[in-house]
């Protein structure tokens, strides 16, 4: 039987190694897409935005803003700032040269410091929601820590019951300016490093093109049963355990290697990190076990090699757009992100993005490799099963 099970594999391989289209699909195209959709993503996921400020009050509430906000450590190296005149900022947003843009208005800074109501104005467009949201969040947070500079001078005045002279009013506001709000905002990050895009898309193009790298061993039973060389390779008293062996070592063998050599191309021409070698092998087996037994069962289901191929096709879609395959996973709505944790590929590019953001070992990816593996032996089994009664017929 591993006789048998080796000459089936070599044979097998042999056919695919001598056809291009193959080596294309197992090789080339998971690196050309990656890089096409890596590119369209700018190389990472960090969030950037270009806002506009109009300021036509001069004083120091605006410029705090600008230079205290806007130009803060935090937002220097994700906000670009353009200074403009008031009339020209809301034509810059309505031809979506900027994100947004703020509209400081004259006497803004007189208005606060006498305590009158004052208005900080936020245009945006629908183009880019999410830069729209940042911007109105900033103005929101600036104005909230204004009154409750204001609120805290105010209360120091009722607190002392008589007038204060000039120079203690003028203590008494950089003071409540200096003081700190109660609650702040601190920023925090889960994972060590940042997702890339090459870090990313490179794994998720190897699952995805995995689906049609190893689906053509269940396609050479069917084309085998048709051609009639099945039942002369039985009639050499191969047994149909070895034969169906073979076929699936085949498959293996060329889906692991599709998407070790898919590691080495990103590593070497993007510098892509994938993380710890061990748990990527671990992960990777896992992956193509779990690609060989789906495909396999969804191509025992057809009668004809027409019907194979729709149904493959059909199922290796919806798996690769709930997975996640093709938008990142983390900008996906919840649901759908949930949805990503009923598909093996999702599980698996799960996995490959912990490695890369928590730096971790085979623990991390302990429970992906769990799950796709479970799902390539269960699948693996009912299509052996469905696969041996197709060559016995």
């Amino acid at each position: 039987m591993l006789r048998t099970a080796l000459l089936v594999a070599g044979k097998d391989l042999r056919q695919r190694l001598r056809d291009r289209s193959a080596l294309v699909i197992a090789f080339i195209a998971p690196f050309v897409l990656a890089s096409i959709i890596g590119l369209a993503f700018g190389g990472d996921f960090a969030f950037r935005a270009t806002y506009a400020v109009a300021d036509a009050d001069r004083g120091p509430v605006a410029t705090g803003f600008t230079d205290g906000v806007l130009a803060s450590e935090g937002l220097r190296d994700l906000v670009t700032v353009r200074r403009v005149e008031p009339g020209e900022a809301r034509a810059l947003v309505d031809r979506g040269e900027v994100d947004a843009a703020f509209l400081l208005p004259a006497g803004l800074s007189a208005a606060v410091q006498a305590g009158r109501p004052a208005t900080l104005t936020v245009v945006s467009s629908g183009e880019n929601p999410i830069a729209g949201q940042v911007a109105r969040s900033l103005a929101e947070a600036y104005t909230a820590e204004l009154a409750a500079t204001g609120l805290a001078v105010a209360t120091a005045l009722d607190a002392a019951g008589q007038p204060p002279t000039e120079a203690g009013a003028r203590r008494l506001g950089e003071r409540a300016a200096a003081t700190r709000l109660p609650a702040q905002l601190v920023e925090g990050q889960v994972g060590g490093r940042t997702i890339e895009a090459a870090n990313y898309f490179g794994p998720s193009m190897a699952i995805f093109f995995l689906f049609f790298t190893v689906s053509f061993g269940a396609r050479s039973v069917l084309a085998e049963r048709r051609q009639g060389t099945m039942r002369r390779l039985l009639a050499s008293a191969a047994p149909p355990g070895g034969v169906l062996a073979g076929k699936a070592l085949a498959a293996f063998t060329l889906g692991t290697a599709s998407m070790l050599v898919m590691w080495l191309a990103t590593t070497v021409v993007f510098g892509a990190d994938w993380g710890d070698p061990v748990a990527v092998v671990a992960l990777t087996v896992s992956s193509v076990l779990s690609a060989i037994g789906i495909t396999a069962l969804v191509i025992t289901l057809a009668k004809t090699d027409e019907q194979a191929e729709g149904y493959s096709s059909l199922v290796v879609f919806t798996l690769a757009l709930l997975g996640g395959n093709f938008i990142y996973l983390a900008q996906l709505p919840e649901l759908l992100q949930r949805a990503a944790l009923l598909t093996p590929n999702g599980w698996a590019l799960r996995g490959f993005v912990d490695l890369v953001a928590d730096g971790g070992g085979l623990a991390t990816v302990a429970l992906p490799v769990a799950v796709t593996l479970s799902v390539g032996l269960v699948t693996g089994a009912l299509a052996l099963y469905r696969a041996r009664r197709m060559v016995m017929a």
